[in-house]
């Protein structure tokens, strides 16, 4: 029969003690992945157990006092029963004689205010039917405050939310209070006005604070690995094999372009003229650079790697200095900023889509080895919009032909609101430069204005709290939240000092990444809906999520909005009104049933009419 062995876990009185407080360490007893494990045979006698223990820690065998500790609801391990050596081995321990049912063993911390510090004091046996009245002078010694102090008691009972810390009746009985073997007590001075002007005055704002603390450690390193997480899958879209590229004639693009006519013609710009073509059946857009070297840049740059949110290269013409691009029908950003087509104006979410994208596409860049790959004309009308709305980047990599130092680049004026101003002193392109231009394409989506001077009129309107007059109305009903975050964004983006930018990866897409991750996949279905004028009536759309209501309620606002997204919203800390912004009256919630009645009645007249 093989030898049975059980692994054990042994913490000591000095282990609280050391624990307690260490690296914001407060509530329980001990951690139990820190101490000290022992594999014994499940036969070993207690005594024997108790002779190994000196050998390891040094305490004599006759001032040793063991318990036994088990799991609680509430997450920590508590003792429960005390041990003795009476033959009993350590898989079956016995209980000792000289302990009654009306003994408990009850653990002290001793919270001081004014120095923000809870500390271990020690551990006392009282009696399940005595009062923590009767023991008030013990704590009072062992705190070292006067005979007549008054001091608060408080049991610890739960630290993950909902957080509890009750305070304990002291005439109460301790079995009355429901007070058990290992609970703990945390006790303090009662809180007066002096007291009271301290941050955490009590025990329980002091694990309350302690529980943020935490909270937000938690944030920092889920954050820390999402950067992680990141940077990697950047390193492997560079490590991907380079995307095949074909070669095509000058004779294929003239059959595609029906010999360059002016009709196919689509764009003529620094960088070469654009013509939309057919070549295997497939619409193309067909660009002839204006010399070989932009040439030969642009593919340099676009044979790194394929990305999503960069236009993708089907092939190029080297005879003719020509690149062959997949077709974007719904053309440029700035002609959708400006609306100079027929399209409807982008809403809010797609404009906050389309910035996640950017800096999407950038992160891809900035991270390619040996050195980083800068877009260096970072403008609105260097990004294209597909079909599903979705944005991709053309143009970059070649503004360094253009802007060399003592030269006059063409189209200045309207490259010189999104150049970063130290390379115009420098002539050196930076990722930071490209951090500039995309703060300036952030403020233009949220404000819908030219980008001249925009950065000193979106801080003067933080300034005087007026925001939400500057928001672009076209956009829809902009949550003001999300909108003050990228307003907020944008300008630290286009400091004039690149040292005073934020970096793309850990400051800005730590911002952006969790407002696109509220968005709808499939935004342009939203929008045939629309403009099939089956679009559900406005009221029926909450002002949070943009859907279809299934669970309205009304909230002190006045407003009714999705369950899910109103308490999210409380429960997030927001005590303002997502619509108006003004402070809510109360945090209370109305049922709309309606409301609710005339959704499902829609919804149901609806899948009729579809079917």
């Amino acid at each position: 029969m093989p030898i049975r062995r059980i692994s054990i876990k042994v913490a000591r009185d000095e282990d609280l003690r050391s624990y307690i407080g260490r690296d914001g360490q407060y509530f329980d007893l001990v951690d139990f992945d820190k101490v000290r494990a022992f594999s014994v045979l499940v036969d070993l006698p207690i005594r024997h157990l108790k002779e190994n223990l000196k050998e390891v820690f040094g305490t004599d065998v006759q001032f040793q006092r063991l318990w036994l500790f088990c799991g609680r609801q509430n997450g920590t391990c508590r003792p429960f029963r005390a041990l003795c050596e009476d033959k009993q081995s350590v898989l079956n321990p016995s209980t000792p004689r000289n302990l009654s049912r009306e003994d408990l063993l009850v653990f002290l911390k001793l919270y001081d205010p004014e120095k923000t510090q809870l500390r271990y004091i020690g551990m006392l046996f009282v009696k399940a039917s005595s009062r923590p009245s009767e023991i008030l002078p013990k704590l009072r010694n062992l705190a070292g405050f006067r005979a007549d102090e008054e001091i608060m008691l408080y049991e610890e009972i739960q630290f993950k939310p909902p957080l509890q810390c009750e305070a304990i009746d002291i005439y109460n009985t301790f079995s009355g209070g429901q007070i058990e073997h290992g609970d703990i007590i945390c006790y303090q001075k009662s809180p007066s006005y002096s007291l009271s002007q301290h941050a955490y005055p009590s025990v329980l704002t002091f694990f309350e604070h302690v529980h943020c603390v935490k909270d937000a450690h938690k944030k920092i390193h889920a954050l820390e690995q999402k950067i992680v997480v990141s940077k990697c899958q950047l390193e492997e879209l560079q490590d991907q094999n380079a995307q095949i590229i074909l070669e095509f004639s000058f004779v294929n693009l003239q059959q595609a372009t029906e010999d360059f006519k002016d009709v196919c013609k689509v764009g003529d710009t620094e960088y070469g003229r654009v013509y939309k073509g057919t070549i295997h059946n497939t619409t193309v857009a067909i660009k002839m650079c204006r010399s070989k070297s932009l040439f030969q840049q642009e593919v340099y740059v676009v044979r790194q790697g394929r990305h999503p949110n960069i236009v993708t290269l089907i092939g190029i013409c080297a005879e003719a200095s020509a690149l062959v691009y997949e077709w974007l029908p719904m053309g440029n950003l700035e002609d959708h900023i400006v609306c100079s087509t027929d399209s409807p104006p982008l809403s809010w979410r797609i404009r906050t889509q389309i910035i996640g994208e950017v800096c999407c596409a950038l992160l891809f860049l900035h991270s390619h080895k040996p050195s980083a790959l800068v877009h260096g004309d970072l403008r609105p009308c260097n990004i294209l919009i597909d079909a599903n709305y979705r944005s991709k980047l053309c143009n970059f990599g070649t503004s360094t032909l253009f802007l060399q130092p003592g030269t006059c680049p063409p189209n200045l004026a309207t490259r010189l609101p999104y150049m970063d101003p130290e390379f115009l002193t420098t002539g050196e392109l930076t990722p930071l430069s490209d951090v500039y231009s995309l703060g300036v394409i952030i403020l233009r989506l949220l404000t819908g204005m030219p980008p001249i001077a925009i950065a000193k009129k979106v801080s003067e309107a933080l300034e005087s709290d007026s925001l939400h007059l500057l928001i672009d109305k076209f956009a829809g009903d902009w949550p003001y939240i999300q909108a003050k975050q990228l307003a907020l964004l944008g300008l630290s983006c286009v400091e004039m000092r690149r040292d005073k930018r934020p970096d793309l990866l850990t400051k800005v897409w730590t911002v952006i990444e969790p407002l696109t991750e509220k968005l709808p996949i499939a935004s342009w279905r939203y929008i045939q809906s629309a403009s099939r004028g089956s679009y559900p009536p406005a009221h029926f759309i909450c002002p949070i999520l943009k859907e279809i209501m299934n669970d309205p309620l009304m909230a002190s606002d006045g407003f009714t909005y999705e369950a899910e997204a109103i308490r999210r919203w409380l429960d997030d800390g927001n005590l303002r009104s997502p619509m108006t912004n003004l402070a809510l009256p109360n945090c209370n919630l109305i049922p709309n049933r309606a409301l609710r009645s005339s959704i499902q009645e829609h919804l149901q007249q609806q899948r009729q009419s579809d079917s």
